[in-house]
């Protein structure tokens, strides 16, 4: 079957057969710097830099409303026959770079089993002409599918993870499973080696979930809060490293002439390497107006994710509250997290106790474990 978080969280997507990295004394947040104690670092370099591509600016329709997932100008009509569809993308290093992560209104990256992350990418308001590599379902979508009634478009998933899809009637009768033989799929052996091979995209999706008389829209999509007037006290940044695992990280790069956050992985052979993370389609590298990294537990369970015995990770983000880390508009800022309901979005707040909004447009949510051995958060300031 196809189955398939210094601050710097960093996690490659080690092999999964190798050895687990010696546990250290894990920093708090609160050893990240403060406006006023903040000191100047050098930058990281990096070896590539390519065009930044523009996030797609919508053209106000008649009947305009903002999206309620990014806060950006969508027609009204075309949301009345939509229902958020939730992705499984791969981000091993044959899946890369992966197309459609450019188009996605909101996109959550989680540590997956054997020192992978996977991506779970919500398209509403932007459409994707193509969309891949589409890889299997993780625990980690029982847990925010029902936040946006979505429709989860996946490869399989472990017979664990399996049971508990068919048991969750939100999920069940609104999921679309290539090895199901559900519509929507398309095997493009030519562009990518199995079995990173399956694409799809937003329309055929859609097209797919009416032909199975999915009900579309579904249930309201919770608002996310957004603003163009950026929160006071924030600490101008340059870049911030979010260490997933030892050999693995994501940074985010402040770009101030297209004001947009630039994302750099490290190197599939050297991990100490930084380059830029590409959209496959446009070979421009991948961008965000708002990062979230959200510290919240991470447990091992005892489901088999491969052949290797690799055990799948669950993210205990219902019925619980953290710390978290915002950026937007070039600047960090620490707060709080807090989800009672697994059908809410998450509550964020500044370190002030006030409500923090997201910029307006696209947002990458970092899920990373509060016991993770490498060290939290990694800040160049400026």
């Amino acid at each position: 079957m196809r189955r398939i978080f210094t601050v710097t969280f960093s996690i490659l997507i080690a092999a999964c057969s190798s050895a687990p990295p010696t546990l250290k004394p894990l920093p708090t947040l609160d050893s990240v710097p403060t406006a006023a104690a903040a000191t100047v670092a050098a930058p990281a370099t990096a070896t590539l830099m390519p065009t930044v591509a523009p996030l797609p600016t919508a053209t106000p329709a008649p009947d305009s409303v903002l999206c309620p997932l990014s806060g950006l100008p969508v027609s009204k009509s075309v949301l009345a026959t939509r229902r958020p569809l939730m992705v499984q993308i791969g981000n091993s290093g044959p899946e890369r770079p992966q197309f459609g992560l450019a188009q996605a209104d909101l996109i959550f990256e989680t540590l997956s089993e054997g020192g992978i992350t996977r991506f779970s990418a919500l398209y509403l308001c932007q459409d994707a002409q193509d969309i891949a590599d589409v890889r299997s379902a993780r625990l980690i979508n029982l847990q925010i599918i029902p936040i946006f009634d979505a429709i989860l478009a996946h490869v399989g998933a472990s017979a664990a993870v399996l049971d508990l899809i068919e048991r969750d009637i939100r999920i069940r009768d609104s999921r679309l499973d290539y090895f199901r033989n559900n519509p929507g799929f398309t095997l493009q052996p030519e562009r990518r080696r199995p079995p990173f091979d399956v694409f799809t995209n937003t329309q055929a999706l859609w097209d797919a979930a009416r032909s199975r008389n999915v009900p579309m829209p579904g249930n309201p999509v919770p608002e996310i809060k957004t603003s163009s007037n950026v929160p006071l006290n924030g600490i101008n940044v340059r870049a911030l490293t979010i260490h997933h695992h030892s050999s693995y990280w994501v940074r985010w790069k402040w770009d101030d002439e297209a004001s947009v956050w630039t994302r750099h992985i490290s190197s599939d052979v050297n991990a100490t390497g930084d380059v830029p993370h590409l959209d496959a389609a446009t070979a421009r590298v991948l961008t965000t107006k708002n990062a979230i990294i959200i510290r919240a537990q991470h447990k091992q369970t005892d489901i088999i994710e491969d052949t290797l015995g690799s055990r799948s990770q669950n993210v205990e983000i219902t019925s619980a509250s953290g710390d978290a880390i915002f950026l937007r508009d070039g600047q960090m800022f620490k707060g709080k997290w807090k989800r009672d309901k697994v059908n809410e979005w998450f509550t964020f707040t500044l370190a002030d106790g006030k409500p923090y909004e997201l910029r307006p447009g696209n947002t990458y949510v970092h899920f990373y474990d509060l016991e993770s051995p490498f060290s939290p958060i990694d800040v160049v300031t400026r």
